[in-house]
């Protein structure tokens, strides 16, 4: 083991190998301690020798240390402390305020020394690992309580978009997603030729990249702070992705295709509501025609068959017909009446038909719609969720 020896006043160092004592108990040093000194003219020479050694050793002798000396230490590296029958009080204290992990005292054999440095070694690298598993644990733990805390937000949004109605109020709903998520955004809507965009004044640079998006096959497209999501009807644009920070940034990625794919889906759920909305307008015209074309008609028929029964009978009087005959012409008329009535009747199921259709587009509708409470004050805590 070699131990990295510093005293004060002037500053001098000696990497000694194999637990050896190079100072006597009046703190003078050794006749051979000259053999392992070591030139040093910088604390940057200093720290670069202490990542060779396993321990450095500092003796409080007649003088403090350098300071800046001591600072340089790297922190995980085991620091003992040597005290000197003639230590200055100073030194002392200031071995303590560096925070050496161990005394020895000059009045030590040399087997007691080298147990000594052995169980302060020993020790020091027990710590240094228990102090990196901690530091592991708490970073696993803070990975855990961020996922929780964005998958929430996902579970969160999940559940406020199914009463969402309009495409305004879900891309406002979005944007508070990503303001939970500390991030800014653009989405744009496309159906068609219909394209939508929140927020409406965006920069043109940022039009023509959703618009190259929309040619490209990706998905997702990222290039350090832009963070593009590409779907057929939704694209969002993350202007301010922490791409530095790698762990972060591939959860956001994972988060945020959630967040976009669910969008998708209720957008899109939106998009054929308006359409049946539209279709049921349109199927009420067409019924409100019917009954009105089928109402004059039956009217019409009704008159023009009345008066053309009135008429027969009057001429089958005049023109002098035999019984047979008159019976002949009035069956005639009666015929015709029939067969109107019976296009009546096909008319009439039409209708019926028409009114069926029409029922079921209402309750097409009533399944798609929903009734959103309407809170104005809690609009901007809408996706919020702070589980840590």
């Amino acid at each position: 083991m070699d131990a990295l020896w510093l005293l004060g006043n002037p500053g001098r160092c000696f990497r000694v190998p194999d637990q050896q004592i190079i100072i006597d108990r009046q703190g003078q040093l050794s006749s051979n301690a000259v053999t392992f000194e070591q030139t040093l003219a910088t604390a940057d020479e200093f720290a670069n020798l202490c990542s060779q050694v396993d321990i450095v050793i500092l003796v409080a002798g007649a003088a403090p240390l350098d300071p800046l000396w001591l600072s340089t230490i790297p922190p995980q590296l085991p620091k003992l402390g040597f005290l000197a029958d003639n230590s200055h009080p100073e030194a002392r204290v200031q071995l303590t305020m560096a925070g050496v992990d161990g005394y020895v005292s000059c009045a030590m054999n040399q087997a007691d020394f080298a147990v000594v440095l052995n169980k302060i070694h020993e020790d020091k690298l027990a710590i240094n690992s228990l102090q990196e598993e901690l530091k592991n644990f708490s970073a696993i733990a803070f990975t855990a309580m961020s996922s929780a805390s964005e998958m929430g937000t996902v579970a969160v949004f999940a559940e406020k978009v199914q009463v969402v109605m309009d495409l305004h109020r879900l891309a406002q709903l979005l944007l508070t997603c990503l303001k939970d998520l500390r991030l800014e955004g653009v989405i744009q809507f496309i159906f068609d030729e219909d394209i939508t965009l929140f927020p409406a004044d965006v920069s043109i640079s940022y039009q023509r990249l959703l618009h190259s998006a929309r040619e490209s096959d990706a998905r997702i497209v990222s290039q350090g702070r832009f963070l593009l999501f590409s779907f057929d009807h939704i694209q969002l644009l993350i202007t301010d992705a922490p791409y530095l920070d790698a762990e972060r940034y591939g959860r956001l990625r994972d988060v945020l295709a959630h967040l976009v794919s669910i969008a998708e889906a209720r957008a899109k759920t939106l998009k054929v509501n308006t359409l049946l909305k539209i279709q049921q307008d349109n199927t009420r015209m067409v019924m409100m025609l019917l009954e009105m074309a089928s109402r004059d008609n039956r009217n019409s028929v009704k008159d023009i068959m009345t008066g053309l029964s009135d008429s027969l009978r009057v001429m089958a009087t005049g023109l002098d017909l035999n019984m047979g005959q008159e019976a002949e012409l009035l069956g005639l008329s009666e015929r015709a009446l029939n067969s109107l009535e019976g296009l009546q009747e096909a008319t009439s199921a039409v209708e019926e038909h028409f009114r069926s259709l029409l029922q079921q587009l209402d309750t097409v509708s009533s399944l798609l719609q929903s009734k959103e409470d309407v809170q104005p004050t809690a609009i901007e805590s809408d996706s919020r969720v702070e589980l840590f």
